[in-house]
């Protein structure tokens, strides 16, 4: 816009006075509605960067969450497999008491048949221990798999961590430079706004709610707005010719106006 309204006012300023209607100079008060607009626009644009960082901040911190939930879900499937290999672990303690409790009994028995029945009940546990130390050496090897697994998660998560920290602490410090230009910004607006005449000011905001994006104040190509590029109307189209006051498109509301 701040090109367009160069080209404009160096077209106006290059006729020569007493030109015709089509080619005189730009009204002043459209060239300080298209100040104002430069102003504004720029304006809204900071604000509209100044938005995005709240939601860029969310998602960084979501995704820090799920950081810290993978590394903690890492850490409770060790402890997990420590709670198993213990439970392996009391379960041969008790297999082992039972042995010996069967070959003390052994001791104080006085008839063969007996005895023998003790001798196959012990020979049955030890069968059994065997299984369950192969199945505590099995533990142990996945303990000590997910240990490996869980230093190395450890090591990417810190690593992971540094650079999210780097990258909230680059959104904030782009935010706080983004809320110190858009307070110097609307001291621009609120100055390039002083000189617009309270009928152009209106006339503005007006084609500010209609249109909601920017540009809001567009030239007439070929009787078409320079906005929505709708032919407007011959009222609407002689109107913004002769100038003098603000002219809304008839199909978008946006300020319109002539070339000079």
């Amino acid at each position: 816009m701040g090109v367009r309204l160069n080209e404009a006012m160096m077209t106006a300023n290059s006729n020569p006075p007493g030109g015709t209607i089509s080619s005189r100079a730009l009204d002043p008060n459209l060239v300080a509605t298209l100040k104002l607009q430069e102003a504004d626009v720029a304006r809204m644009h900071l604000e509209t960067q100044l938005k995005q960082a709240p939601i860029e901040l969310a998602s960084l911190a979501r995704t820090v969450a799920e950081e810290k939930a993978a590394l903690e879900a890492k850490r409770k499937a060790v402890q997990d497999l420590e709670v198993q290999r213990k439970d392996i672990d009391n379960r041969l303690k008790l297999a082992e008491a039972q042995v010996n409790k069967f070959k003390n009994q052994q001791l104080e028995v006085k008839k063969n048949d007996e005895y023998q029945a003790l001798t196959h009940q012990i020979a049955t546990c030890e069968a059994g221990i065997s299984d369950i130390e192969t199945e505590e050496l099995e533990q142990m090897m996945k303990v000590d798999e997910a240990n490996a697994a869980l230093r190395l998660a450890d090591t990417e998560h810190k690593r992971r961590m540094t650079d999210l920290d780097g990258q909230i602490a680059l959104v904030k410090q782009k935010e706080a430079k983004c809320q110190a230009s858009l307070q110097a910004q609307l001291g621009t607006v609120e100055a390039a706004a002083a000189p617009v005449p309270p009928i152009w000011r209106k006339g503005y905001e007006t084609a500010k709610s209609r249109a909601k994006r920017a540009p809001f104040v567009v030239p007439i190509d070929d009787h078409r707005c320079g906005g929505c590029h709708l032919r407007v109307s011959n009222d609407v189209s002689e109107a913004a010719r002769h100038g003098g006051k603000p002219v809304q498109c008839d199909s978008c509301g946006r300020l319109i106006y002539w070339p000079a």
